[in-house]
């Protein structure tokens, strides 16, 4: 365990130094670099694909747990990527077509690249339309239809219903707890037929009130107490040999993760979903000079930035906060996990984190633009 809290400690100051780097517009030489990828392809690899198909923990269902959240991590942190890819690509292109001087979209200090470009953008889309009233601007969006695949979330799901590994019950029931079919000698309560000696009352099965003590007086059916002797059934206290079918009266911590893991596969299918293009029409009285050359960059770019808006913003923040909340809440959740199950979740849920902050400066950016031009989602 020591082992996994020394790269979760890694992480969190990766996340720090990552955050930071997003903050400052991320790679210097474009748009859509892949937010704290150097931290996660170290500490998990499976974050730059095949997590669907990795193996972090012995048991199923925490294996499918973390399946499921560390893909929906990566799924998270390319939609960032293409969504500062996308809106970032279309500022620049609209700060060319206006004529904006590279050293106004230059960032300032702890500004992003995408949020520079776009403020830069859309300050001479202001002053523009501010000379040009008499020649008014109006843009109208039909917004983009995305559709996520019931299928993916149904696959992804399948992963989260499979019984508890036996093995895993046995490791992480605390003690006292552990019961189960004890084909030896049971010295505890007996759910089924008690065969030996009942410090209690020893019952016939579907008889109430009949004694169920053979002719030697050991009891051969249900004991109300403490049954000395071999159970058929649950055995609840001492088996003097291994128990069968391991169960746990208390909660055993793997599947009290399992709400995480329909979550994420739900963030899983929403992120992957099918989008179409968004239709954008742009009316202005004047065709020409400065009025003209916005009206044909919007034409061009708005549409990018109408789907970048719409597909990665309100569609999916209910997603977001759900992997936010499974990043902090799973390690507690899941209990002990073997060091690369934990270094996992810890750089997912960094992922998670500096995606998010990515995406909200993304949608912002382009919000301020359609904003500008009319073309309210």
């Amino acid at each position: 365990m020591q082992n996994g809290s020394l790269l979760r400690r890694a992480s969190v100051l990766g996340l720090v130094s990552t955050f930071l780097v997003v903050a400052c517009g991320g790679e210097l030489g474009g748009f859509g670099g892949a937010t704290g990828a150097a931290l996660g392809d170290f500490a998990c690899p499976e974050l730059r694909g095949g997590a669907m198909n990795g193996n972090f923990e012995a048991d199923a269902r925490a294996n499918g747990t973390i399946r499921a959240f560390v893909t929906a991590a990566s799924d998270l942190e390319a939609a960032a990527a293409r969504a500062e890819a996308q809106v970032g690509g279309a500022c620049e292109r609209m700060a060319r077509d206006l004529g904006i001087p590279p050293e106004q979209t230059t960032p300032a200090q702890g500004q992003s690249r995408v949020a520079a470009v776009c403020n830069a953008v859309s300050v001479r889309m202001e002053a523009i339309m501010r000379t040009g009233a008499s020649a008014s601007l109006h843009a109208q969006a039909t917004p983009p239809q995305c559709h996520a695949s019931a299928d993916i979330e149904a696959s992804c799901r399948g992963q989260c219903n499979v019984s508890v590994d036996p093995g895993y019950v046995r490791a992480h029931c605390a003690p006292g707890h552990l019961y189960g079919r004890c084909e030896g000698t049971c010295s505890g309560q007996c759910n089924g037929t008690c065969n030996g000696d009942c410090q209690g009352q020893c019952l016939a099965h579907g008889q109430a009130g009949a004694p169920g003590a053979n002719a030697a007086g050991h009891c051969a059916g249900q004991c109300n107490g403490t049954c000395r002797g071999s159970c058929n059934a649950d055995c609840h206290g001492g088996c003097n040999v291994e128990i069968k079918e391991p169960k746990c009266d208390i909660a055993v911590q793997a599947p009290s993760a399992s709400g995480h893991c329909e979550g994420s596969c739900k963030a899983h299918a929403d992120l992957t979903a099918q989008c179409t293009p968004p239709v954008v029409q742009v009316q202005v009285a004047i065709e020409t000079g400065e009025m003209g050359r916005l009206a044909a960059t919007l034409r061009a770019n708005l549409p990018a930035l109408i789907e970048a808006e719409v597909a990665y913003g309100e569609r999916i923040a209910g997603d977001i906060q759900i992997l936010v909340r499974a990043g902090a809440e799973l390690p507690r959740a899941m209990g002990h996990l073997a060091a690369h199950a934990d270094a996992c979740v810890a750089a997912a849920a960094n992922a998670v984190l500096n995606a998010q902050a990515s995406i909200h400066v993304s949608v912002q950016a382009s919000a301020s633009i359609s904003g500008r031009a009319g073309a309210h989602i």
